[in-house]
């Protein structure tokens, strides 16, 4: 029988809302403090509390659509000029969640400026829009090198100077009633934020099924693959690789799901990682791979603050560990290598070795699983695992292939220049 499989969606939401926020100091958090401040606007404006869990969800990952550490960081120091096209890659990614659907206008809109809306304010989408959308421009104001309460009135003062062109003098109104009292500054800029949410927050307490997080995490594939074309498709076919080998191992249908699911997210850290290094067709210096190795440590520690996905945190995270020690960054040896781990360390070199890439064509099977044998006879990796693999690499391969070209074909239908143009007019 299938076992049922049940997580904290608060506690996904927030973890992975601090995953797409790790590109730089300077914007830590920044998703979950805009989720503050809606959840404390939508309270005062009474909103329902689906209305309310809807704008917490879509300000948790309301950025999702920058792709690059540079776009967020542009984005948040106001330097983006197409400050359209990361709200319609947003939106895209959330109507391809059912969970998230019911937010994507949220998401495209989050930028618009009341003169801009042409709905009144009374539709929920607009005001919902607008709260979202002054919620970001109060976190993007805060200064981090200053003391919070001290910022209090400038900010107060620079949103009542937008009133009527920027937002909805109704929507001001909403901030100047919540923001009075010192208590909402200071949970603001907390570094228990994280905490508070957990505990108390519009999600706190719902347990979902597994099958709304899988979703969620080929969002999250999605958006790790799709920032260079390099990697473009690059999780979907290691996640796929592996969901097959544990399938061949003999393992439960629960244990195949959630090997997928660490397939999906074994890149997670790579969010991180800037584009010149991950796009750079040749060797990477010393300098850059040491800024490479740290992707597995952000993978590792955001999956372990989920609860329930220790086991999947380990199976993503220690895809780039040796048997013999040699690995990175944890640098563990066989004794502490699970057979999950060894598995995805097999599906992600097999997955990179044979997938085509802009700079160069895939390795043929012979040659790709020549160097995998290698590797285990050298004592790096599982023999098990790729004598496994070499039993089924065609089948194996083609199941590969197929489901990359239909992660490729989303991005193309989706996220290309030429697309994403059509719909700033649409």
């Amino acid at each position: 029988m299938l076992r049922e499989i049940y997580v904290d969606l608060n506690n996904v939401f927030l973890s992975l809302s601090d995953a797409i926020d790790l590109a730089n100091p300077s914007i830590a958090c920044h998703q979950m403090r805009c989720a503050y401040i809606v959840w404390q606007l939508g309270k005062t404006a009474k909103l329902s509390k689906e209305r309310i869990k809807r704008l917490y969800m879509a300000a948790l990952l309301h950025d999702i659509g920058a792709m690059t550490p540079k776009d967020k960081i542009r984005l948040h120091t106001f330097e983006e000029s197409d400050i359209l096209a990361h709200c319609l890659r947003g939106e895209v990614l959330f109507q391809s969640v059912p969970l998230l659907a019911p937010a994507a206008p949220l998401i495209r809109h989050h930028h618009r400026n009341w003169s801009d809306c042409e709905a009144p304010i009374g539709d929920p989408d607009v005001l919902d829009a607008q709260i979202l959308h002054l919620a970001d421009w109060v976190e993007r104001l805060i200064r981090r090198d200053a003391f919070i309460l001290s910022q209090m009135e400038v900010i107060t003062t620079q949103i009542r100077t937008m009133e009527h062109t920027v937002f909805h003098p109704d929507v001001v109104e909403l901030f100047i009633r919540t923001s009075d009292r010192e208590e909402f500054w200071l949970d603001l800029s907390s570094t228990r934020l994280y905490g508070l949410l957990l505990r108390n927050g519009p999600l706190r307490s719902i347990e979902t099924p597994f099958e709304d997080i899988a979703s969620i995490a080929r969002v999250i594939q999605k958006l790790i693959d799709f920032r260079s074309p390099f990697t473009a498709t690059h999780s979907a076919g290691v996640a796929e690789c592996a969901a097959l080998l544990t399938e061949h191992f003999g393992y439960m249908e629960t244990e195949v799901r959630l090997m997928r699911l660490a397939g999906h997210f074994h890149d997670l850290g790579k969010l991180i990682i800037p584009n010149a290094i991950l796009e750079k067709p040749g060797k990477l210096t010393r300098e850059e791979f040491q800024v490479m190795k740290q992707h597995t440590y952000f993978t590792y520690e955001v999956l372990n603050s989920i609860d329930r996905l220790e086991r999947v945190a380990e199976w993503a995270a220690f895809h780039h560990e040796k048997l013999d020690g040699t690995g990175y960054p944890f640098r563990v040896r066989a004794e502490k290598i699970n057979t999950g781990a060894r598995i995805m360390a097999v599906a992600d070199i097999f997955t990179a070795l044979t997938e085509d890439r802009p700079y160069r064509a895939g390795m043929p099977l012979d040659k790709a699983l020549g160097i995998l044998k290698n590797q285990a006879d050298n004592g790096k990796i599982e023999p098990r695992v790729v004598s496994l693999l070499g039993d089924h690499a065609k089948e194996i391969s083609q199941q590969v292939k197929a489901t990359q070209l239909e992660s490729m074909r989303f991005y193309t239908e989706h996220f290309t220049d030429a697309v994403l143009a059509e719909h700033q007019v649409a």
